[in-house]
């Protein structure tokens, strides 16, 4: 419904305009009656009407004096004039005004809907040409960052599009984050495809809402079916604070959308040339979230040591291997409990740095020390089995033959074969 105030120090008139015509069937609502100018322009500010319609010869505050302070406000509000005086004077400082109409108060009231209909229906007009050009800004902005992303652009197009869009020609520093739902990959379904836009949707409305009270510049990018956020800056210092600025945000994403969130943050860099350069390493952040015991906000600085600290789990956890592998009863458990974590942490480690289950790690550890046995020794099957911690030889048996391609015993005839050559 399109909001109508109407403003008359006649008392009868304004009431009569109120209650005597169907303003419902044409799709208006009248939010409110004012008995002079000072009244009108203070509902004017406190209501937001669609459309005033408004005497001119009014105490106090004219209709004149009104549209000009309503003019002032900058807001999408059509004015038009009721007067019993058909002078052409008014009709033309009317027009300075900016005025959608200028018609006389008595009026059929066909005529007067018909005037304020028209107002109306203009002021959709306007309305949609503005959110089209909002949108169609938002486009070009999202499609620019998404060239520098993906580090896809030549300097001359750069300079062109930033010069369009009206962006700072002085380059600053840039950093990128990207926003991960955890189990996103769910979304990807073609039934999915709503929930997953309505997803992103509150994504950008949460990130917007929260960062919009912070100083620095920053662009929500949607892209490669995730929300990122690019931050500018004018120095190379604070990623502390950014990172406490993306945990709230992280917080409030999960408080809100009732699913958990992790955060990857890339380095800061000069010029809009490498923020390609940032997405990446941002992209390796969030990755951080498969090796962590919790989600978070992982900074592309924290991943090298991180993976320090994988590097030394995991040398301890082989090392426990190599050493017990002969023990039936090792397994996962046994091995976390070595390095002093999760069953979990220690099997997406071996998965992420050996792409291989923790299990068949040592499958094949095992493997290749019963090979090494039955190579160099006189080793019964059953006695390697044994040795190399199963305790079943038919199942040794055939895990051997799957991961050599021969028996136990076909593999000491060709190894002594080929050592007799």
């Amino acid at each position: 419904m399109l909001k109508l105030l109407i403003v008359d120090d006649d008392v009868w008139i304004r009431e009569g305009l109120r209650r005597n015509i169907d303003w419902r069937a044409r799709g208006i609502d009248v939010i409110g009656i004012a008995a002079d100018g000072e009244e009108g322009w203070e509902m004017t500010c406190s209501l937001h009407p669609d459309i005033v319609l408004t005497d001119i010869r009014m105490p106090f505050l004219d209709g004149l004096q009104l549209a000009d302070k309503i003019k002032e406000l900058e807001m999408p509000i059509k004015v038009i004039f009721l007067t019993g005086y058909d002078d052409f004077s008014y009709a033309k400082q009317a027009l300075t005004l900016q005025a959608f109409d200028y018609i006389l108060k008595y009026e059929e009231n066909s005529i007067i809907l018909d005037a304020v209909a028209a107002a109306g229906e203009k002021l959709m007009q306007e309305r949609m040409a503005m959110e089209k050009e909002r949108k169609s800004s938002t486009l070009m902005v999202n499609q620019l960052f998404v060239n520098l992303l993906e580090g896809s652009f030549t300097r001359e197009w750069l300079t062109r599009e930033i010069e369009l869009l009206q962006f700072p020609a002085i380059e600053n520093y840039f950093q990128v984050a990207v926003i991960a739902p955890e189990d996103f990959s769910r979304f990807s379904r073609s039934d999915a495809y709503r929930e997953a836009e309505l997803l992103l949707f509150s994504i950008r409305n949460i990130c917007a809402e929260i960062l919009d009270i912070h100083a620095f510049p920053y662009y929500i990018v949607h892209y490669n079916q995730r929300m990122n956020l690019i931050f500018c800056f004018e120095e190379m210092d604070g990623n502390k604070e950014l990172a406490e600025l993306l945990q709230g945000v992280r917080n409030s994403l999960e408080r809100i959308l009732k699913i958990p969130f992790s955060i990857g943050v890339g380095g800061r860099y000069w010029g809009y040339d490498r923020i390609a350069e940032s997405y990446c390493e941002a992209l390796d952040a969030v990755q951080a979230r498969e090796v962590a015991k919790e989600p978070g906000v992982f900074m592309s600085g924290d991943i090298e040591q991180l993976q320090s600290s994988h590097r030394i789990l995991l040398s301890k956890a082989k090392a426990y291997i190599d050493r017990f592998y002969g023990d039936e009863e090792l397994n996962l458990i046994a091995i976390a409990r070595e390095v002093h974590t999760s069953p979990s942490y220690v099997s997406t480690l071996f998965k992420k740095y050996y792409h291989v289950n923790l299990g068949d790690y040592i499958m094949g550890v095992r493997m290749e020390k019963a090979a090494e046995l039955l190579a160099k020794t006189d080793y019964k099957a059953y006695e390697i089995s044994e040795r190399v911690g199963y305790g079943n030889p038919q199942y040794f048996s055939v895990l051997f033959k799957r991961y050599s391609g021969l028996s136990p015993t076909e593999y000491r005839k060709q190894f002594q074969e080929s050592s007799c050559r």
